[in-house]
């Protein structure tokens, strides 16, 4: 009976160790495994464009901005400002197929030279008709508008850049020539194939343009150098020792397609070292 009794527990104890592992003293659990988080990727900064909304004599207008990618890291970044009208109200010669892209165009001059910068133009305004110097004070006051918006919103750096081709470049030659420097909002102007110089060439010739005012910068350009020589000379005549001055003429080149190079050389001259 007893050997009965040890045989049986003896397959008991087997059991236990063969069957039963974990009931063993000598085995330890092993440890649920932990699950590893998924890394996160850090979202890379991509290049955007916004409208926003400003108000100018009480008049709401929509503006938009290009913003680049840079922006994420430095808020501190130069603007370029754009005056250009919708196509259907632009009030050019009809024989001139207008250009539509031409925020695209400053866009793109900006990013081949690797620029850093904000460009910033209207979507729409109310009346896109201009005579100067009889709306200069108009237009003068949403462009002061506008800055201080983008001041106030996306970048207080100083360097503020005023650009235009066509009819608008006229309203860059007024606001650089004519505005009263305690007022003035930018510091660099570039304009291309300016209309009716002929008007503007009288209003330098009759002078009025402050003597002493603050540095600034034109780059002036044209594709037409018969109709723009004597305007050209009417700068030079002035000795501005403020002004900063290059021009330059494109003879292979259209009043259509020639603000493409406009663009980038004028971005160019105005940030170089």
């Amino acid at each position: 009976m007893k050997k009965t009794v040890k045989l049986v527990s003896l397959v008991s104890i087997l059991c236990s160790i063969v069957l039963f592992p974990s009931c063993s003293k000598d085995n330890t659990s092993s440890p649920e495994p932990i699950a590893t988080p998924e890394p996160t990727s850090t979202p890379i900064a991509a290049d955007r464009r916004e409208t926003f909304i400003f108000s100018s004599n009480g008049v709401s207008i929509t503006g938009k901005i290009f913003i680049p990618s840079e922006y994420e890291n430095n808020k501190n970044l130069p603007a370029i400002y754009l005056f250009d009208f919708p196509e259907e109200l632009s009030g050019l010669n009809p024989n001139f197929h207008v250009a539509t892209d031409e925020i695209d165009k400053v866009i793109g001059a900006v990013k081949n030279i690797k620029l850093n910068a904000l460009v910033i133009t209207m979507d729409d305004y109310k009346d896109n008709d201009m005579s100067l110097p009889g709306d200069f004070e108009e237009y003068g006051n949403i462009f002061k508008s506008m800055t201080s918006y983008v001041d106030d919103n996306y970048t207080s750096n100083p360097s503020r850049t005023f650009i235009a081709r066509g009819n608008e470049a006229n309203m860059v030659l007024m606001t650089l020539f004519f505005e009263e420097s305690e007022v003035s909002v930018f510091q660099n102007f570039i304009a291309t194939d300016a209309l009716h110089v002929g008007d503007m060439q009288a209003l330098l010739e009759n002078g009025g343009i402050p003597q002493e005012n603050e540095n600034k910068k034109l780059h002036y350009s044209n594709t037409d150098e018969a109709r723009n020589a004597a305007m050209i000379n009417a700068i030079r005549e002035q000795e501005l020792p403020w002004l900063e001055f290059e021009s330059v003429t494109y003879p292979n080149m259209t009043f259509e397609d020639g603000y493409r190079t406009a663009f980038e050389d004028g971005i160019k001259y105005i940030f170089e070292d």
